[in-house]
């Protein structure tokens, strides 16, 4: 699999990361100087890491000219501990 990474490219991940850091930084600053976060403030700020993520493991996987799968992004994984289920 050939790299379509580029300088465009590059310019749209570097965009849309910089777009999520600036709404993560909103949401910290409303949450005031106790850092008290409601629900849905939560909820939000999972939401925003978990896309941030996601952007930065396509860009990995795209500049690598690697096809995206569980096992590449696990090996992209800085910890050997197991993935634990999520609580509900």
């Amino acid at each position: 699999m050939a790299s379509n990474f580029n300088a465009q490219t590059a310019e749209q991940v570097l965009g849309t990361v910089t777009t999520f850091a600036v709404e993560l930084e909103q949401l910290i600053a409303a949450a005031g100087a106790d850092g008290s976060f409601n629900a849905p403030q939560v909820e939000q700020l999972t939401a925003l890491f978990g896309n941030l993520a996601g952007v930065v493991i396509q860009a990995v996987h795209d500049a690598a000219g690697k096809e995206l799968t569980p096992e590449s992004v696990l090996a992209l994984m800085p910890s050997t501990a197991p993935l634990q289920q999520p609580v509900e």
